[in-house]
Order: structure tokens, then C-alpha cells, then sequence
């Protein structure tokens, strides 16, 4: 017979394992900035952020908590009483840009108190559009070079963008996205 300290343990584990295979990188964070916890996702991207300290959160990323904390006590038309506030942030680095989403995160601590910390997700927004423009095009039956096409063009390059980068002429770029487009609206 499995006792309560097992089972709590399993379920530990299960969720650890999870957190450390998300694609998104998940940071906890104290309410002085100290982290907490870090998902290996999170730590590769914070790689790409200047840094002064391993343990704690980069200045970057640190402003929309401040946000946070100055307006915890006080509602506001911005930041209504009772509500999940989420502030968003995109951040451009030398590899792309991270999409980070700073909120409240309530969790009981080991001596059963309460706890606000931070939730901090990070996503490589590269990475992401190429995973969905991969998707659709599996969904839409796209050709090798329109995938190549989507793809680009997922990641907001122009139709001169699209063209430098596949050495194709622009108006190929249009016939290409032409299809595309066709292609999706049948799909649907």
C-alpha cells in the first residue's frame, strides 16, 4: 500500500518532468527577483540576455514584474482589483526575438503559507513560427518551396525578403503565396 508521501512524490516528479519539457521556458520568481525555479528552456534563452546574476531575474525581464509590484495593492483602470493581469513583452536578442509574459502566481510554500511569486514564460517567437508554419503546411498539402515561402513569410519578411533569401524573383514570391493562399481556403 503506497503511503501519501509516495504518491505526493510522484506527482513532484511527474510535473518536474513535465515543466522541463516544455518548449516555453517557465521562470518563478521571488518578489525581489530572486529565481526560484528555472526550466532548462528558460535557462538557454536567458543565455541570450545580459545578465549580472545567475540566481536572479535579468533587468530585462524585471520590468514588467516592478510593474506588477507597484500596482499590487492599488486597482486601477490598468490594472483592475481581482483580475489575472498578464503584461507581455517582446524582447529582441543577437538569435530572434523572446516573447515573455510576466503574471501573479499564488503558491503554498513548505511551512503552508502563502506566497506571491512571478510566473515568467519565455518563447523563442522564431522557433514557434517555424514549428507553425511547418504545421500548416503539412495541413495545407504545401510544396517543398512553399513551405519555404510560408515559412518566411510567417516570420513578417517582405516579398524582396522572401525573394533575396530563396534567390527567386519577387513576382514567383507572389505566384508562390497566390497558391498558398488557395490552397488554405480549400483547407477550410
Amino acid at each position: 500500500m503506497r503511503n501519501l508521501n509516495d504518491s505526493f512524490d510522484m506527482q513532484t516528479n511527474l510535473l518536474l518532468a513535465a515543466i522541463e519539457s516544455f518548449t516555453i521556458g517557465l521562470v518563478i520568481a521571488a518578489q525581489n527577483g530572486t529565481i526560484l525555479h528555472s526550466n532548462r528552456r528558460a535557462q538557454a534563452l536567458l543565455e541570450d540576455l545580459p545578465w549580472s546574476s545567475p540566481q536572479t531575474v535579468p533587468e530585462r525581464l524585471w520590468h514588467p514584474c516592478q510593474q506588477l509590484l507597484e500596482n499590487q495593492e492599488e486597482p486601477s483602470d490598468l490594472f483592475p482589483f481581482g483580475y489575472t493581469i498578464v503584461l507581455e513583452d517582446e524582447i529582441s536578442t543577437n538569435h530572434g526575438t523572446i516573447h515573455m509574459k510576466a503574471q501573479w502566481f499564488d503558491w503554498n510554500n513548505n511551512a503552508n503559507q502563502s506566497s506571491d511569486c512571478f510566473l515568467i514564460t519565455l518563447e523563442d517567437r522564431q522557433q514557434s513560427l517555424t514549428t507553425l508554419a511547418h504545421q500548416e503546411a503539412q495541413r495545407y498539402g504545401l510544396t517543398t518551396r512553399e513551405t519555404d515561402v510560408w515559412h518566411l513569410k510567417r516570420m513578417d519578411y517582405s516579398y524582396k525578403q522572401i525573394a533575396n533569401a530563396l534567390f527567386i524573383s519577387e513576382n514567383t514570391v507572389k505566384k508562390h503565396l497566390k497558391n498558398i493562399y488557395a490552397k488554405k481556403d480549400q483547407s477550410q
